[in-house]
């Protein structure tokens, strides 16, 4: 499961989503008028609108048991993730918001202001014991607001990392890289040197794609370059793309890609086929998050055996690497309370229950002794015919995770021992960089139009014959005009304000 998606709201579709939603019936200091509370003779009902990737029978025994063990009347409507915006837009405007549901930080603020979503800080104390104990150290994020939190964080943690085809490496005779200059020694054996042994130079050293930002992280953290986050330069917040090192990184990229030893295809190449070259055996080392990587592409990978893997943080000229600290306190979503919501201690207590040990358990592998179980060694084991995750999914499971992630739950606990290391390595070798949980107000008025031009100036310095810092000038000239300039007098505003915040 995707436990980072993103919801793209429009400013139309939330002039609509405002315009409709600002009477409440719920208590403002996150109260209720409910009939009783959820542990009465008849559970209280708590609607949740989630998004999907496949479809699920409606009915089915996971959700029958989180309604049991939760004592709450839980009724879920699901939604295609596509559709997710549109459909709570128009629950919203016709004033039949679901209890719950989840919205990009970008909209948060707005949320509140309009008074859409009701503060949450009561409803913890008094129903959320949980989410308190697995998320209170991580709740002064984007949705702590005024002194208040509005918004409950995933917390999930992707865990980023460069892997690199072991199998390779021991074919062709070569060590674990840990510098630049050893990592393109490895790329070139692996694009020159036949490593799949089937006497055809048809291999890619790096698999890169320009619309998948992750597989760029570990080129410009050698150069201490936190890719699409800021550092501090002179008491300025400024952007990754105006940062030292930046440049220099775009540079040995350029030489990568003259060599040949990066994905040929890396401009226009979709994201599905970027991952499919790496599942067909034909990328040599890929940046993505390590679950992935590792973990849940097992069974995608047509090789027989399957590849093996080995995961290696790569140091630039200053002796710098590794990847972009986690920040569990930011999300691609939070998770939020309706302001009109009849019962809100009964939503507080559902979602507490699902961020419980046992509710992680439930809602990401189904019940036990039905849909998996535990050997006498105390492994985990799924029972056939739920180690098809089609079945599982059909009998409720994975599904509901969605709603509300355990920060070390079950999920974490099955990853496999090269997954674990991949993730504990991004831990110990995290890059420095000012991070800002707020949106510069410029970058919300003009959506994707400065990272456009980043990505832009990045394609076509790579693939360039011509004066690379002379495109740079030019690309920094126009960004700056574009909006740049403005960027960074708010960011360094939000840091400062955000640092007080904490700070109290």
């Amino acid at each position: 499961m995707n436990k980072n998606r993103m919801y793209k709201w429009s400013a139309a579709s939330l002039c609509l989503l405002l315009a409709g939603a600002c009477t409440s019936t719920g208590s403002e200091s996150g109260g209720g008028s409910g009939q009783g509370d959820a542990g009465s003779a008849k559970a209280q009902k708590v609607t949740i609108l989630m998004d999907r990737a496949t479809n699920f029978p409606d009915d089915n025994p996971v959700i029958q048991e989180i309604r049991k063990r939760s004592g709450v009347d839980v009724q879920v409507e699901s939604v295609v993730t596509a559709d997710y915006e549109n459909r709570l837009n128009t629950l919203i405007v016709s004033r039949k918001a679901p209890d719950i549901f989840k919205v990009p930080k970008a909209k948060l603020k707005e949320l509140v202001d309009n008074k859409v979503i009701m503060p949450l800080d009561d409803l913890l104390k008094s129903h959320g014991q949980h989410m308190l104990d697995n998320k209170g150290k991580f709740l002064k994020g984007p949705a702590y607001i005024d002194g208040k939190t509005y918004g409950l964080p995933d917390g999930w943690f992707s865990g980023n990392a460069l892997a690199i085809r072991k199998d390779w490496l021991d074919k062709l005779g070569l060590q674990v890289p840990t510098t630049l200059e050893e990592y393109e020694k490895v790329l070139r054996a692996f694009v020159n040197n036949d490593p799949d042994g089937n006497g055809l130079k048809d291999t890619i050293g790096l698999g890169v794609a320009i619309e998948v930002s992750q597989t760029w992280e570990h080129i410009f953290a050698a150069y201490g370059v936190p890719l699409n986050r800021q550092v501090t330069v002179d008491g300025k917040v400024i952007p990754w793309m105006l940062a030292p090192g930046y440049l220099d990184a775009v540079k040995f990229l350029n030489s990568l890609y003259k060599q040949g030893l990066i994905d040929p295809e890396f401009a226009t190449v979709p994201t599905l086929q970027s991952f499919e070259k790496l599942w067909n055996g034909k990328v040599g080392a890929y940046n993505f998050n390590a679950d992935g990587t590792t973990q849940n592409w097992l069974s995608r990978y047509v090789e027989n055996p399957k590849p093996q893997f080995v995961y290696a943080v790569i140091k630039g000229p200053n002796g710098v690497g590794g990847h972009l600290k986690p920040v569990l306190e930011d999300s691609s979503s939070f998770t939020v309370i309706s302001s009109s919501a009849q019962n809100p201690e009964a939503a507080m207590k559902a979602l507490d229950y699902l961020v419980s040990e046992d509710g992680s358990k439930l809602t990401w592998a189904g019940l036990e002794g039905m849909h998996h179980k535990w050997t006498a060694d105390k492994k985990f084991e799924w029972i056939p015919p739920y180690d098809d995750a089609v079945k599982l999914r059909d009998a409720g499971g994975y599904m509901y995770s969605v709603i509300m992630y355990r920060i070390g739950g079950l999920r974490d606990q099955l990853f496999n021992d090269i997954t674990r290391k991949a993730r504990q390595m991004v831990l110990d070798h995290a890059i420095k960089d000012t991070y800002i949980f707020d949106l510069p107000a410029i970058q919300k008025e003009r959506g994707t139009i400065l990272s456009d031009m980043e990505k832009e100036f990045r394609t076509l310095a790579i693939t360039s014959n011509g004066n690379i810092d002379a495109l740079y000038n030019d690309f920094k000239t126009k960004y700056l005009a574009e909006g740049g300039s403005k960027w960074i007098e708010q960011a360094t505003a939000i840091y400062k304000a955000e640092q007080e915040a904490l700070r109290k």
